[in-house]
């Protein structure tokens, strides 16, 4: 199964990498790492697992502002996704990726991270706030 015709659509990909991205800008490169660094379906799942886990550890509850500088008191809004909404998308890319050879799950991967790095900072800029 050729990366192209992999069945998730790129708008439910734009929601996991907009929470890469928003804990990328908040200082937390790993989970994107991690998941650029996956060479299956399980360590696919488990860096999407842990990333919507940080997610929601940061953001869960109100829309609130996430510090990543102490001194300049910035931080950047959480991304607002509604937890029905990525059951969702989780399982749509489960299903998507246990049909996929191992090949393609890497390329997903490191086109997600890939995404997740470029959009930084513009996350950064587009929701960007004060904290106190």
């Amino acid at each position: 199964m050729r990366l192209v015709e992999m069945s998730t659509p790129s708008t439910q990909l734009s929601e996991i990498v907009d929470i890469l991205a928003f804990l990328g800008a908040v200082g937390d490169y790993g989970y994107i790492d991690r998941l650029g660094n996956a060479i299956d379906e399980v360590t696919f799942m488990e860096a999407v697992r842990d990333s919507i886990r940080a997610y929601y550890t940061n953001c869960l509850g109100e829309k609130k502002c996430v510090e990543y500088d102490r001194e300049k008191k910035a931080g950047v809004l959480c991304p607002d996704l509604k937890p029905g909404q990525l059951e969702k998308i989780i399982s749509s890319i489960l299903d998507t990726i246990s049909k996929a050879s191992r090949v393609d799950v890497i390329k997903l991967s490191r086109k997600i991270a890939l995404e997740a790095y470029a959009k930084i900072p513009g996350v950064r800029e587009s929701q960007g706030c004060k904290t106190e």
